[in-house]
This record gives structure tokens, sequence and C-alpha cells, in this order.
């Protein structure tokens, strides 16, 4: 018989990770308009990332704040600050690549750019989903396709990444230059993988309830 029902819900835990999936969608968010953008808007960018980065900094500690000082938590301690600490991964990872992009004098319109921002905005609405989702502590089928839909993008993403890198050794650009954009795709292809990291996480945890 299951005592559920005798554990209090704790629903900072779940506020905090919507906050922090919001983050992440923002940040995504931001990223794919970058590869819009002039590149005297860069400067601009840059510093709206260090905001949401620094946002994020903030619930992430809040998150383990409460970690500490709560006896019973709604689910698995140990995921909770996996969890916490894979989102605010992906935030600081596409902050240093927005970084990135403007020390390395890129120009945001990158075909690259936007085919991996592509992938990345559909992650970050798809996780924020998730984030905001986990309070039902429900493994609903919506729930299980969002799970879907950020691995079938990680198997996207993975297309990208080779297809580009494939091209990138080809089209007879200075070494400088290919050094740069490999750099840039190596850490957008990571995100895409911590975007997968995380979902699994959240399954872990709802799994974990039923």
């Amino acid at each position: 018989m299951k005592l559920s029902f005798l554990i209090p819900k704790q629903p900072i835990f779940f506020k905090l990770f919507s906050e922090l999936g919001q983050k992440v969608f923002e940040i995504s968010t931001l990223f794919t308009e970058l590869t819009k953008a002039q590149e005297a808007e860069i400067d601009d960018y840059v510093q709206r990332a260090v905001d949401i980065e620094h946002q994020a900094d903030d619930i992430t500690h809040e998150i383990v704040n409460q970690l500490n000082k709560t006896f019973i938590t709604p689910f698995d301690r140990e995921d909770i600050y996996t969890l916490a600490e894979e989102l605010d991964d992906i935030i600081d990872q596409l902050e240093d690549v927005i970084h990135n992009i403007d020390i390395y004098h890129v120009n945001p319109k990158e075909k690259f750019l936007s085919d991996f921002a592509e992938i990345i905005l559909k992650d970050g609405q798809a996780m924020k989903e998730l984030a905001e989702k986990l309070k039902s502590q429900k493994y609903s089928s919506e729930f299980r396709e969002l799970i879907l839909k950020i691995h079938e993008l990680e198997d996207d993403g993975d297309e990208i990444f080779l297809s580009f890198m494939s091209e990138l050794f080809q089209n007879g650009q200075n070494p400088v230059t290919i050094i740069k954009l490999k750099v840039l795709a190596e850490g957008l292809e990571e995100i895409i993988d911590k975007f997968q990291k995380a979902s699994n996480v959240c399954e872990n945890i709802l799994v974990k309830s039923q």
C-alpha cells in the first residue's frame, strides 16, 4: 500500500524547476534570435545571456539550499541535484557559445548556427514543458511524447554536427577559422546531448514516482 499521500509535496521544488525550465527556454530563444541578428548587435545578446545565466544560478543555488534543509523531498534527492545541475549546465554552455561567437568574431548568421538553433529552440520548449509537468508526478502520454521528441532532436543534432564537420574540412577555409567554427559546433552538439541527459533525469524521476 502506497503511503505517498502522507508525504508533504514540498511544492517549492516544483516551482523552482519550473522557473529553471523557463530560463532554459529563454536562453534557447535568445540564441535563436542571435542567429538572425546583425554582428553589431552581438554585445546586446551577450549581456542578455549573462543576465539569464545569473538568474539561473540564483534558482539553482536555491534548489540546493532547499535540498539541504528539507528532510522529506518530493522525489529522489540525487535526482533533484542532478536535474538542477544538468539544466544549469545547458544555460551555462549556451552562454559560453554566445560569448564565443562574439570573441571569435563569427557572423551569427552562419548557416550551421541557425541549423543548431532550430534544434535547440525545440529542445528548450520541450524541456520547459517537462519541467512544468514534474509537479503532476504522473508519467502521462504527453510527458512521454516530450521525452521522445528530445531524443529525436538529439539524433537530428548529431546529423547536423557530422554534416557540418565533414564540410568544414573540405571547403578550404584557413586553419584559424576552422578551429573557431569547430569549437562552436562541438559546444552546440554537447548542449543538445545535455538536453537528452536532462530529459532522462526527468523520466527517471516520474518512473520512480509511480
